[in-house]
């Protein structure tokens, strides 16, 4: 099963290198979301499956809005050619499907739907900025005063991206809050992503602060419950949904290992 067209994930990862080859590495700005799963897993999935670990269609990053990186994002993204979205946090750019070229927003209102591709950019942050619109987010900010960040290469590009127990609490969140889409499915396929192909193994430390636990507690408790998404990460990640039920057993394991931890914590 294919989650995204791979022509959208395509124009994605060309503008996630343009975006990247417009700023020096910095631990104020780095990648969350899929391209920051992809970046740390993609590897060892491929290693394991023989497979490719699926891509994400928009980007999602994280700024220090207490650095000067801001401003220095500001234009980045403006000289890639975003523009403010439909949401404070939101940028977008818009391309021809046929000839992968950018569009203005008046050039793409003289196309059909179907003839635009839209790339969306969400920008998180540990508090609100005056330099550009994102969206205040509390694991953002636990995670950039920890300094629980790593550097990693995307196709040569140097860019930080969160230590694995936090990028995973980002997508448990994100995951929680969604209701349906294809967004939540891919939320699901990094959460197991994360879990059983990170370079590191992180569960355990989850069990070292008590709203680690409970939050990485609900996300792999929710993803028990939905018998269609076990099928839809199965499917996805290994090209057959049959495979739910050992989805269902590896994710109970580390059900189990949590609430040990849990018990551990408490006593």
């Amino acid at each position: 099963m294919i989650l995204y067209d791979p022509l959208e994930t395509e124009v994605a990862r060309r503008v996630l290198l343009e975006i990247l080859d417009q700023l020096e590495p910095a631990p104020h700005f780095g990648l969350v979301g899929g391209w920051a799963v992809h970046s740390l897993i993609s590897e060892n999935f491929l290693r394991a499956t023989g497979r490719e670990f699926p891509k994400s269609r928009d980007l999602d990053v994280y700024l220090d809005c207490e650095s000067d990186f801001p401003s220095r994002f500001a234009r980045a993204i403006e000289k890639v050619g975003f523009r403010p979205g439909e949401c404070r946090f939101r940028y977008t750019l818009i391309f021809d499907r046929q000839s992968m070229r950018k569009l203005s927003e008046r050039e793409a209102r003289r196309k059909q739907i179907f003839e635009l591709m839209y790339v969306f950019l969400d920008v998180l942050s540990n508090r609100e900025s005056e330099i550009l619109g994102s969206w205040p987010n509390e694991v953002v900010a636990r995670m950039i005063e920890r300094g629980a960040v790593k550097q990693v290469s995307v196709e040569g590009r140097k860019v930080f991206v969160p230590d694995e127990d936090f990028l995973f609490l980002l997508k448990v969140d994100s995951f929680l809050k969604r209701e349906t889409g294809e967004k939540r499915a891919k939320d699901a396929c990094d959460l197991y992503g994360l879990l059983f192909y990170s370079p590191r193994r992180f569960l355990e430390s989850l069990g070292e602060e008590p709203w680690k636990l409970e939050l990485a507690s609900r996300g792999i408790g929710t993803l028990l419950q939905e018998e269609e998404t076990l099928e839809l990460i199965a499917e996805t990640l290994f090209g057959d949904a049959l495979k739910s039920g050992l989805v269902r057993r590896n994710l109970s394991r580390q059900l189990d290992l949590l609430r040990r931890a849990k018990k551990c914590v408490s006593s």
